[in-house]
């Protein structure tokens, strides 16, 4: 089976049908989902619509989703995020609300887990190092760890003696799944790439061939910052769009 893993959409509506085509194209038959549905983005709604709308196997609560049920944690947001946030909340629906303040922050199935942050701190923290690998390693299920939020595409590998970590070229990547191992993947962002491509980052993982490969796939970014602009969210927003930042 074909499974499109994805995260950090941030109501970046361009880059996410850019992302289902490509999905739709290779063939993937379900999707799991890393969080982070709004903020930042011109489309919350819509967004939120569109990927409750899949075939999903699992789909996790984001720190940016959070803010519903947890509302204290705006806090530790830099203004422009908050600003953003405060925008996309005005836009959404209250059925939309609803369905984000219900989500899982963790969710666990016999060979795999879907979170946003890390099994310790599944909303808030982020999942960067080797020493959070062992830190963490007793804390999920399963071979294989979707994580999201560093909006970076990468994965580790290893086990409770020994781990690697690589990131994720600017080029499509397979990565070959050791049956021995145990893996932390994060398949990048999809609305808001922050490794300096401005490309929607997302993965594939195929359960029969026992890989995962991770996708960069174009959209038109001016079309985001177009509507960005033209709702008058901060420029900062606009500007690191375009320079995958």
């Amino acid at each position: 089976m074909k499974i499109g893993v994805f995260s950090d959409v941030h109501a970046n509506l361009e880059a996410l049908e850019a992302c289902l085509a490509r999905f739709k194209k290779e063939g993937v038959q379900g999707y799991i989902y890393c969080g982070d549905f709004i903020g930042y983005g011109p489309d919350p709604e819509k967004c939120v619509q569109k990927i409750l709308s899949l075939p999903l196997l699992a789909c996790v609560l984001g720190n940016h989703d959070a803010v519903f049920a947890h509302p204290e944690l705006e806090e530790i947001f830099n203004n422009e995020a908050r600003n953003s946030l405060d925008w996309s909340k005005s836009y959404l629906t209250e059925a939309s609300i609803r369905a984000l303040t219900a989500l899982a922050t963790i969710e666990e199935k016999p060979d795999y887990t879907v979170l946003h942050g890390t099994p310790r701190d599944p909303v808030k923290e982020y999942l960067v190092s080797t020493s959070q690998f062992y830190a963490n390693y007793n804390l999920w299920k399963g071979k294989i760890c979707f994580v999201g939020h560093t909006h970076v595409p990468f994965y580790m590998k290893g086990n409770a003696k020994h781990c690697s970590i690589y990131v994720s070229s600017s080029a499509d990547t397979t990565v070959q799944l050791d049956p021995s191992m145990r893996y932390i993947i994060n398949p990048g962002a999809v609305g808001k790439p922050r490794d300096q491509d401005t490309r929607a980052s997302f993965g594939i993982w195929d359960t029969q061939e026992n890989t995962f490969r991770f996708i960069r796939q174009e959209y038109d970014f001016h079309i985001t910052q177009a509507k960005m602009e033209k709702a008058k969210m901060p420029m900062f927003l606009v500007d690191t769009l375009g320079l995958g930042l």
